[in-house]
């Protein structure tokens, strides 16, 4: 990792920040340890320990995390166009997470208003997965292959690339229907927009009427599954629950795993046996929108986090499944590390002490003793504090101590 004692190595510069006395944690660059981290102009301007203020606005961060900016790779912020759509600011603001990746919320028709009219308007970083189905998901989106637009979805992703990075489609029945011959060809389209837009596809499984074999071993390497911890038909694990060998096999040739947790697809008994047998996601990430984040069953990206440290996942590993590496499966390597130079897109974020109760979708239980939880987020050099009384929307799920 660079580092710097003031801006570009010059004497006197006053930083408009400084985060202090935190432990710095940057899978990127590997560094862990004490540091402060100091921006200006929205950019870090030095990485060091015990810098100067001079003036500026001070975080104080001792016995807390500094990390980059969290990235979620799976939420839903079409707001007040599509049914699943919220405005993600007041989450992601409140929870460390400074880019969210929406999944497929507009198709080509619509794009161009996802764009202007929210990722333009928006504090959070928005970027998006663009639908294979020219109205984005909704109920039944991809029921009529004419629904399906190759070269408009590609074109978006291709001509706004400051927005769009991907394709996304759902393979479940509820999506495309029972017909196995209709949704092969459903993913053979979504694949060759993938081709066309030279960029990863997501697909969305759990209740498929294809099997996930046959989808693993139909993607290519950088394409992402999402939700590969369902409890439901067509997952992970096999008829006697073992990792199918499929997935194992496409996680070699560099097919993606991601979390999108959501109400209904993360099973703890799922991840500890893909845990056990190899299959680790790749990216950790929430699916947020806005029928769970508003009801009684809630998750932000930095609760969705501690279930996996309750699994036995290593922070370190499990940090990069929400920085570098979720920003790598977006070819975003600008975005989830902390470097002299690089935007100044930084979480503090704090381990709280339980004791505490986490719940998959099943219902199922856990016990903890540590919550992780934001206590300030930096977008693009801009501090936001975070109430120490309750952060993000995993407050209102699983109740700390603190």
């Amino acid at each position: 990792m660079s580092t710097g004692a003031e801006v570009g190595g010059a004497e006197g510069a006053i930083p408009d920040l400084l985060i202090r006395g935190g432990t710095v944690l940057d899978p990127a660059s590997g560094f862990e340890g004490p540091a402060d981290v100091a921006i200006s102009d929205g950019r870090i301007t030095a990485i060091a320990p015990d810098l100067a203020a001079r003036g500026g606005e001070v975080f104080d961060a001792r016995g807390m995390l500094v990390t980059p900016g969290l990235v979620d790779l799976h939420v839903h912020a079409y707001h007040d166009v599509n049914i699943y759509g919220f405005d993600v600011d007041p989450i992601c603001l409140a929870s460390g997470v400074t880019t969210a990746v929406d999944a497929g919320s507009s198709g080509p028709v619509n794009f161009p208003g996802f764009r202007r009219f929210v990722a333009a308007e928006t504090v959070t970083r928005l970027l998006a997965f663009v639908c294979i189905a020219q109205n984005g998901v909704t109920r039944g989106e991809m029921f009529d292959l004419s629904y399906a637009d190759v070269e408009g979805a590609a074109g978006a992703v291709l001509d706004h690339p400051e927005v769009g990075i991907g394709i996304k489609v759902r393979l479940a029945r509820s999506c495309v229907g029972e017909d196995a011959s209709h949704a092969r060809e459903v993913l053979r389209l979504a694949i060759a927009a993938g081709e066309a837009a030279r960029a990863p596809l997501m697909i969305h499984i759990g209740e498929t009427p294809i099997s996930l074999e046959e989808i693993v071993d139909t993607l290519r390497p950088g394409d992402i599954v999402t939700h590969c911890y369902t409890p439901q038909e067509e997952g992970a694990l096999d008829a006697v629950g073992r990792v199918r060998a499929s997935l194992l096999r496409g996680k070699a040739r560099g097919v993606r795993f991601d979390v999108g947790h959501a109400s209904g697809h993360m099973s703890f008994d799922v991840v500890r046996r893909c845990l056990a047998e190899g299959l680790a996601p790749d990216t950790i990430s929430t699916d947020l929108h806005l029928r769970n984040f508003l009801g009684d069953f809630i998750v932000d990206l930095p609760m969705t986090v501690t279930k996996f440290l309750a699994l036995g996942m290593p922070l370190g590993d499990a940090i990069a499944a929400v920085t570098s590496r979720a920003a790598a499966t977006i070819g975003r390597e600008d975005l989830g590390r902390l470097e002299v130079g690089g935007i100044a897109d930084v979480a503090v974020l704090d381990l709280v002490d339980g004791p505490l109760r986490l719940r998959d979708s099943t219902g199922a239980e856990l016990r903890h003793d540590h919550a992780l939880r934001a206590r300030a987020t930096v977008r693009a050099g801009v501090l936001h504090r975070v109430d120490p009384r309750g952060s993000g929307a995993g407050d209102a799920e699983e109740r700390t101590t603190a």
